[in-house]
């Protein structure tokens, strides 16, 4: 009778082996959507203000909303819509 040489194979450990039973799992993450860009290449568009009409501009606009107040504005006066800026300038007037 021979004898022959059997080798013991294991499974490599994972993650989830090393966990304590009843641990929490955390679910997969949720893809995230890519951003879409502009059909038309934005530009920059800067004004120096001194600080105090920075200041009274940003506290008419609300929280964090300057920007997005300045450029309603812009495009309202360049299109000639003069309801859609007094209506900004209206809005802007009950926040103070």
């Amino acid at each position: 009778m021979t004898e022959t040489a059997t080798t013991e194979t294991r499974a490599p450990k994972t993650k989830n082996a090393a966990t304590p039973k009843g641990a929490k799992t955390r679910p997969p993450k949720a893809a995230k959507s890519k951003k879409e860009k502009p059909t038309e290449p934005l530009m920059t568009f800067a004004l120096r203000l001194p600080k105090s009409e920075s200041a009274a501009f940003h506290a008419a606009a609300g929280k964090a909303a300057a920007s997005r107040t300045a450029r309603a504005l812009i495009a309202a006066f360049v299109a000639g819509d003069g309801a859609q800026f007094e209506a900004i300038v209206d809005e802007a007037r009950k926040l103070q």
